[in-house]
């Protein structure tokens, strides 16, 4: 999936539930909190998911490659780079 396109279809489908899949073959079930040129900020399905804390904005920052976390527990927000985005899929809850 092209950037540009992840961006477009992450606009539509803001604050709303997805399902984001990533080429590298990762899930991520949530609700679309912002999105930016870059990168698509997922507050995760139930409000949690994230098990660190803190935001690490490069990778290899933190415990090792992989998507950066904004805080932890029931306001945590996951932040997944829109060029690693394969599929988007709206879900209907």
């Amino acid at each position: 999936m092209l950037k540009e396109d992840a961006y477009c279809i992450c606009k539509l489908y803001m604050n709303r539930p997805v399902r984001l899949q990533t080429k590298s073959g990762h899930i991520y079930d949530g609700h679309i909190v912002h999105v930016d040129a870059e990168h698509v900020y997922l507050q995760p399905q139930g409000g949690t998911g994230a098990t660190t804390r803190g935001f690490f904005p490069y990778p290899g920052a933190g415990f090792g490659p992989g998507p950066g976390f904004y805080g932890g527990g029931a306001g945590a927000v996951q932040t997944l780079a829109l060029f690693d985005l394969l599929a988007i899929t709206l879900l209907l809850l």
